[in-house]
């Protein structure tokens, strides 16, 4: 069948209209979506140019409204708080006032910051007024405890009335100075003070005759300071105490770490960082030649007070094998060692494989009439007063 003239054009218009309708479709089309993206994309790119071109301004109102907060907050600072640099001291004296479990505190006062003038030097100064109640040893173990203080923090006026029950009451007045301007750094009194090897003197006072001591550490950097024996001043509570002798013994060894109390808590549970100390000042283990990176260890920032001493304890007892971390990676120091741990520490530091904590615990019980616990139970935790006992008996 032929197709007639007419049918041909009808056919050719056809043709024509679906190549037409699918290239608009499918080309043109498409081609509008993609030039409406691209507008938008623009549109966008233009915008974030104004932003970036407008940051500068911006950070600049930023930077003055900060400049702004701050000069309130040092009105505000000026008028209500202590100018003193370092306020690191307040929070210390406050701790070992308010936290004495066996001094009442009953009010607490604050003089407004001055300068003063000491010897044509100018000095930032506050006073604290502390009121109290307690027994003369729980007083003077507070008292001693502040003038471990260094520098800033001054023991200026006591009083001391009678009480009933052989209690006194009365007030103390503690001057804090800030010495930062003169030596040009803010001292970092914390640091300092959660030094429990550090030897802590107040400068305000005439120095007094040097001491004979032994020299145990040196300063190899920021972390690593030195430690000196100091002169052992006999416990309070441990008169009567079946392991008395022994103690006094040890501590008249210098094996005690300045500690700025009077009570020794001979029946308290020994911890791991302590144990650790008294062996490395008893044995005088020798100084490796890399120091031990306690923050390796997944508990570092737990360590607080015991971080340097622990960390020159490990600085030799750790590398050479007398003392190991937990599995997952920690030290533990506050935890009560266990007779167990004991055993496997001193069977590297006596070098007797066969050492028993057994055999000590009943030398302990035949001499001092003690039972150790651990005689049925090497989990339990060992106390400060067998501790004591087993090391002034080994070294003597």
């Amino acid at each position: 069948m032929r197709l007639t003239k007419r049918e041909k054009m009808l056919l050719a218009v056809l043709i024509f209209a679906v190549l037409f309708y699918g290239s608009y479709r499918f080309i043109v089309q498409d081609q509008d979506l993609i030039i409406a993206e691209r507008e938008m994309e623009i549109a966008m790119l233009e915008a974030d140019l104004i932003r970036l071109e407008t940051i500068e301004d911006v950070e600049e109102n930023l930077d003055k409204e900060i400049a702004d907060v701050k000069s309130e907050k040092d009105a505000i600072q000026k008028n209500y708080f202590s100018l003193i640099e370092q306020q690191e001291e307040i929070i210390l004296l406050l701790n070992e006032f308010l936290l004495s479990p066996d001094v009442s505190a009953s009010s607490l006062s604050f003089t407004p910051p001055q300068n003063i003038t000491v010897d044509e030097v100018d000095l930032a100064f506050m006073s604290t007024t502390l009121s109290y109640e307690a027994n003369y040893p729980s007083l003077m173990n507070l008292l001693r405890s502040i003038w471990q203080f260094d520098r800033q923090v001054v023991l200026s006026s006591i009083s001391m009335n009678s009480g009933e029950n052989d209690t006194l009451t009365g007030s103390f007045t503690v001057d804090l100075y800030d010495l930062a301007h003169i030596t040009g750094e803010i001292d970092p009194l914390f640091m300092w003070f959660q030094d429990m090897d550090a030897v802590k003197n107040n400068p305000f006072t005439a120095p007094g005759p040097e001491q004979d001591f032994q020299i145990r550490y040196v300063f190899r950097d920021s972390e690593t300071a030195m430690m000196a024996q100091a002169q052992y001043i006999p416990f309070e509570d441990i008169e009567g105490h079946w392991a008395e002798d022994a103690i006094h013994g040890l501590g008249e060894m210098g094996a005690f770490p300045p500690s700025g109390s009077l009570n020794f808590e001979p029946d308290e549970p020994i911890s791991r960082g302590e144990f650790i100390i008294l062996l490395d000042r008893l044995y005088d283990w020798p100084m490796p030649d890399e120091p031990v990176d306690l923050t390796d260890f997944e508990d570092y920032d737990s360590l607080g007070r015991f971080e340097s001493a622990v960390s020159r304890a490990l600085f030799s007892g750790y590398l050479s094998g007398f003392i190991i971390g937990y599995e997952d990676n920690t030290l533990r120091p506050h935890m009560p060692i266990s007779y167990e741990e004991v055993e496997f520490v001193m069977e590297k530091v006596l070098d007797d494989e066969d050492y028993q904590w057994e055999d000590t615990a009943a030398q302990i019980e035949s001499e001092a009439g003690h039972s150790s616990e651990g005689l049925n139970d090497l989990d339990a935790n060992m106390t400060r007063a067998e501790a004591a006992y087993f090391l002034y008996m080994i070294n003597q």
